[in-house]
């Protein structure tokens, strides 16, 4: 079991590390030039990519934990999943934070999607915690903690999705609206 989870850990790494070279592989400093200064910057959709895969990964380790119990093994799979779900996430929240400190130079963006997708890397690092500790621990308490834990991830998780969506239409709206008319 823990052979496999290494091998998840591992190729996530991998995945992470090509998608990070990906994004960093463009110079903010090209787009000096350009005509527009409010398009969306390219390694957004390594973001959208990353964080995407993890929410339906994480998703799957809710499902799996939730409806799969009574088949054998299943919580290597809700593990697998989970794990996968996390690293991803964590990968692309990585994204956006290069895409604002390198293409809008601040540190943090003051919009509802920056603020709930820093919730969600707080929760996304805390759940897992929970989940390896409960094994740990014969405390039942942690076990319900680490079950609303997974559940508010998510929850927070489609709220960033839908307010990244929102503020993409207005970023793409505020650029058609500042075209020039020919």
């Amino acid at each position: 079991m823990q052979k496999s989870m290494i091998c998840v850990l591992v190729i996530s790494l991998i995945s992470f590390g090509i998608f990070a070279g990906m994004a960093s592989a463009h110079d903010p400093s090209e787009e000096a030039d350009s005509a527009h200064t409010h398009q969306l910057p390219p390694p957004w959709p390594y973001h959208v990519i990353m964080v995407l895969a993890g929410a339906i990964s994480l998703a799957g380790g809710a499902f799996t934990a939730r409806y799969l119990k009574k088949r054998t093994r299943w919580i290597e799979l809700h593990k697998k999943l989970a794990l996968s779900g996390v690293v991803l996430v964590l990968a692309g929240i990585f994204v956006a934070a290069y895409m604002v400190s390198a293409y809008m130079e601040t540190p943090f963006v003051r919009e509802m999607h920056a603020y709930l997708g820093a919730s969600v890397f707080i929760f996304i690092i805390v759940t897992p915690m929970l989940g390896i500790f409960q094994f740990r621990s014969k405390d039942m308490r942690i076990h319900t903690i680490h079950r609303w834990s997974g559940r508010i991830t998510i929850m927070l998780i489609l709220l960033t999705i839908i307010a990244g969506i929102q503020m993409v239409l207005t970023v793409l709206a505020y650029d058609v609206m500042s075209m020039p008319i020919k």
